[in-house]
């Protein structure tokens, strides 16, 4: 489980290394990212696997041989403007790595010839991206570096969290796995010691973060995709269990454009209509879902899912009338 900001870092170094205005120490290079002498040296072998040669001198400063350099990408029209594209798919704040991104594609770009850049900056401007609502993190940028440095560091925190479903802030200390960004929000998995499990928490709802010093180690079972396999959204329960619904009319023509979910299987239905059917936990998120679609979508099972559907059903009723 490598962070992205690992392979950011590691660019960064390189420049340094490269620029023979100075030669580094370990020590230095750890203060100059904010990170530990350990985090350095653990950079350095990836650099070696990727056969940069780093050099040591008898003062134990670090250079990168001069007679290395990078060679700008062999792209060719379809894969400069994917790149391109790709930029343009990760705008907003939502995005916390944007301005990196933006950095890295300008540069690529700028290294190939003129005859590609030229038509695929005019393509670029033919498509555009637009991500629906998604989470201001503009002022959350300090909170989800520091968050990254604990993730490859295997440092624990405590963090003061808001929970939206009590409305009370309150402190845990956690093992910050991963981040994971979807659904225009940024989360972090991590190991809750006072639930004693696995659990995800929105950064933007991470008030405050302290470092303990204290070091962990991931659970040997964890796997992030299998965490996640059956979400909806991001809601999970270790009861997973069969979604069947009935889709009619505009929703089921809707429906059956597009792939919701891994799980999801479609079968056509006489009248213009289908059976949409997933494997998942998340209840409370497929009610909203469910609910989005108005009358043109009936709850076959499970039970629990139809009833909630009908309790939310029976609040608008009373707030209409």
């Amino acid at each position: 489980m490598e962070p992205k900001g690992r392979l950011f870092r590691i660019l960064k170094m390189i420049v340094l290394l490269l620029s023979g205005n100075r030669k580094w120490r370990v020590k230095e290079l750890a203060e100059h990212f904010g990170v530990s002498t350990t985090t350095i040296y653990r950079d350095f072998e990836i650099m070696e696997a990727m056969r940069i040669p780093i050099y040591e001198d008898e003062n134990h400063t670090y250079s990168i041989m001069e007679n290395f350099y990078f060679k700008p990408p062999d792209l060719n029209r379809n894969e400069a403007l994917a790149l391109l594209l790709a930029g343009q798919a990760c705008q907003g704040e939502f995005f916390p790595y944007r301005e990196a991104l933006d950095s890295s594609v300008a540069k690529i770009i700028n290294s190939l010839p003129s005859s590609i850049k030229s038509v695929i900056e005019d393509m670029g401007t033919y498509i555009s991206f637009h991500h629906g609502a998604f989470v201001d993190l503009s002022e959350f940028k300090d909170i989800i570096q520091k968050v990254e440095r604990t993730i490859e560091e295997k440092e624990s925190l405590l963090i003061t969290y808001y929970s939206l479903s009590s409305d009370q802030e309150n402190q845990r200390k956690i093992d910050p796995y991963c981040l994971e960004i979807r659904n225009g929000a940024c989360y972090l998995i991590a190991y809750c010691h006072s639930r004693e499990e696995v659990r995800i928490f929105r950064v933007d709802r991470i008030k405050e973060v302290d470092t303990t010093g204290e070091l962990f180690e991931i659970q040997e079972d964890f796997c992030k995709d299998k965490y996640l396999k059956n979400v909806w959204g991001v809601e999970r329960s270790e009861e997973e269990k069969r979604v069947v619904l009935i889709f009619s009319g505009k929703a089921a023509r809707l429906v059956r454009e597009k792939v919701w979910h891994p799980s999801q299987e479609i079968i056509d239905l006489p009248g213009d209509r289908i059976r949409f059917e997933i494997t998942t936990g998340s209840m409370e998120e497929m009610k909203i879902w469910v609910l989005s679609f108005g009358a043109e979508v009936e709850v076959e099972r499970p039970a629990e899912l139809k009833e909630a559907v009908i309790a939310e059903i029976e609040k608008i009723k009373k707030i209409y009338g």
